[in-house]
């Protein structure tokens, strides 16, 4: 598929404003080399301080980049990474931007994704968000059931999501691309979580994965294939790959499952839960992997008001 060509328009101008006294910095992978171009091309005609550079992929998600490339995204003014792994939850990332670094994390993006779901009604999902976020932020317990048999309680840590962050023009503003939800850290969280959606390296779900919880850490108790192909994935890394780490809602209306978590995640109606590292929310847990496990057609009850039913919002 070819990439919309306006769409470096609408990421470098529309999303990120890129100026031209702005030092640019684009990561990107061999992989992801090609994809990057055409948004290199175009910030080299916004600014003359724009920079690319390449990476041979990284292994895991949450995985640091090299030392020297962390170096330069602490001097960028302005981050867009389009890499196969994600460098979303990484202290590269947290570092640039605590140096004030603003700009866009899109892992294993795809021409079809960018195509679909970036040229949206940016004004009608920053009065969304306006409006769920705080529910989620202020809230005491939040309670998530599925008919497939989720049904899991915990209380949140900081929640993500700001509206004013849905377009990264503001120093300290990071961010997927798509974007589209509301994400939070996650604590004393005890129940069961049926993962049916999609999950990284898995892809599509054709088997649930289903978790027991206690005290925020997670058990697998299916033993389907994808819950053992699960149980290797996070083996390298246990015990403390089985901390959640993150709750988070969708809100991308354009957004569609596709075996993608980088769109998955951010499809309006479904939730995930994240697995791994959780130092974004001000958690401790800092390891390289974060995985995020999506799910559909979820019932969200907050300090005991539903505000969404079976994936419909209630507003």
């Amino acid at each position: 598929m070819v990439l919309n060509p306006n769409l470096p328009n609408i990421v470098l101008n529309k999303i990120l404003s890129l100026n031209s006294t702005e030092h640019f910095l684009l990561v990107t992978d061999t992989s992801k080399e090609p994809l990057a171009q055409p948004f290199y091309d175009l910030a080299k005609q916004i600014t003359p301080f724009a920079e690319i550079v390449i990476m041979q992929p990284l292994s895991m998600h949450g995985q640091e980049p090299p030392q020297n490339i962390a170096e330069k995204m602490f001097h960028a003014d302005v981050l867009l990474i389009l890499t196969e792994k994600s460098l979303s939850h990484t202290d590269a990332t947290r570092t640039a931007v605590k140096n004030n670094a603003r700009g866009i994390s899109s892992p294993n993006i795809s021409e079809e994704i960018l195509n679909r779901c970036v040229d949206i009604d940016y004004n009608q999902l920053i009065s969304f968000h306006d409006w769920l976020r705080p529910i989620i932020a202020n809230s005491e317990t939040i309670q998530v059931t599925t008919k497939q048999g989720t049904n899991i309680t915990f209380s949140i840590t900081e929640t993500h999501g700001y509206s004013d962050h849905l377009l990264k023009n503001k120093p300290g503003a990071i961010g997927n691309l798509p974007t589209g939800e509301v994400d939070s850290g996650i604590k004393n969280a005890n129940g069961k979580i049926v993962i049916d959606g999609s999950f990284p390296f898995l892809g599509l779900l054709r088997e649930p994965i289903y978790l027991e919880v206690k005290n925020n850490q997670a058990t697998i108790i299916s033993e389907n294939n994808p819950s053992n192909k699960l149980k290797e994935i996070l083996q390298p890394c246990a015990p403390n790959s089985n901390q959640l780490a993150e709750f988070g809602i969708g809100t991308n209306p354009k957004a569609i499952l596709t075996g993608k978590v980088i769109e998955d995640e951010k499809v309006k109606g479904t939730i995930h839960f994240a697995l791994g590292n959780d130092l974004s929310y001000g958690g401790k847990n800092n390891i390289p992997l974060h995985l995020d496990g999506v799910i559909t057609k979820p019932t969200i009850i907050v300090d005991g008001k539903t505000i969404m039913e079976e994936g419909n919002f209630l507003q």
